[in-house]
C-alpha cells in the first residue's frame, strides 16, 4: 500500500477524483451492511483486484453528505481510492 491512513486521521478527496471531488472526510470502518457486501476490508481499507493491479480504498465518512454523479445520495460516506486521498493537514 503506497498511502496508509489510520481511523480517525483527516483526509481530502483530490479534485480530480470523479467521486465527491475535493470534500473533507474522515478516515472510518465502514458500515456493516457495506462490509457484509465486499470482502476483504481490514479496518478501514481493503485491496480490489484491477487490470492495473491491486487498488487499495479507504471507507471515509464525509464532513457534509454528498450527491454522486447519478444524482442519487446524499451519501454520509464511501470508498475511496487511497490514490486520490491526502492528509488533510497537509492542506494547512
Amino acid at each position: 500500500m503506497a498511502k496508509t491512513f489510520s481511523i480517525g486521521d483527516r483526509v481530502k478527496i483530490s479534485d480530480s477524483y470523479h467521486w465527491a471531488p475535493g470534500v473533507l472526510a474522515t478516515v472510518a470502518e465502514p458500515p456493516t451492511p457495506v462490509a457484509n457486501l465486499a470482502d476483504g476490508w481490514h479496518g478501514p481499507w481493503r485491496q480490489v483486484t484491477s487490470l492495473r493491479g491491486p487498488l487499495t480504498f479507504y471507507w471515509v465518512q464525509f464532513d457534509v453528505p454528498q450527491i454522486d454523479a447519478d444524482g442519487d445520495g446524499p451519501y454520509a460516506g464511501a470508498e475511496i481510492d487511497a490514490d486520490y486521498l491526502a492528509s488533510a493537514q497537509s492542506e494547512g
